[in-house]
């Protein structure tokens, strides 16, 4: 073979590697799993619910494996399609709304970084005023029309964060407050670790949920059956 030929080959090889690895380098992070904790207290009793996400945020997969009060996976895409799948029964419900998309998912708007107004604007809403409260930023949202019993949301900003929302009645009174704190940071995305929200009911009392997300990890190819979970084909459909 000819030192011109081999040259070639040589260069070849090398240009072909280096994309290689830069391409394996630069590989999103594109499957999420994480551990969620439910707490919702009301009239001083306290309901717990624990579940598993598996996120494909690519392809905008949720798979949510619940353990009460049946075990079952919840397996929902972009498109508001969701289908639950009860272990013990081989039977599935299937249900079709866009409310019910995976993108409407508080991880999505945090692994997508979309974080800034946390699915407001796709709800109808648009920025009224914002403002510096010290080293706080309230982003006031609104959306006034007839009918709509919250036509006024704040978002407060610490240091780029969401902390805070609040949500505003027709008579201009909270209705809901939703706390983001103990954030934890990853190479491409920042997540809350815990979420409290507090809504008060027209008696004059409130519910309190927290939220509590752990063991979260961050990989780019699958590492759990669940990213790749499939209804089986027999199960029986629910009416």
């Amino acid at each position: 073979m000819k030192l011109g030929i081999q040259i070639k080959l040589l260069l070849t090889y090398i240009i072909f590697i280096t994309a290689f690895l830069s391409s394996e380098a630069q590989a999103p992070d594109s499957f999420v799993s994480l551990h969620l904790k439910n707490q919702t207290y009301q009239d001083g009793k306290v309901l717990e619910l624990q579940s598993e996400y598996f996120y494909n945020v690519d392809e905008g997969i949720l798979v949510v494996h619940g353990f009460k009060p049946r075990e079952h996976l919840k397996v929902s895409n972009r498109f508001g399609e969701v289908k639950v799948y009860f272990l013990d029964d081989n039977s599935v419900s299937i249900q079709q709304n866009p409310f019910y998309s995976s993108e409407n998912e508080l991880i999505h708007y945090f692994l997508t970084n979309n974080f800034y107004d946390l699915g407001l604007s796709k709800e109808g809403y648009s920025i009224s005023r914002t403002k510096m409260d010290g080293q706080h930023q309230v982003v006031t949202w609104e959306k006034i029309h007839e009918g709509n019993p919250i036509p006024k949301i704040e978002l407060v900003f610490e240091n780029d964060k969401p902390i805070y929302a609040a949500y505003f009645n027709t008579n201009g009174k909270i209705v809901r407050k939703v706390y983001y704190y103990n954030y934890q940071f990853f190479r491409s995305f920042m997540m809350p670790q815990k979420v409290t929200q507090i809504s008060y009911t027209p008696k004059g009392d409130s519910i309190v949920q927290r939220n509590t997300y752990s063991d979260i990890n961050v990989v780019s190819t699958p590492s759990s059956q669940y990213f790749n979970f499939k209804i089986p084909d027999d199960a029986k459909i629910l009416e």
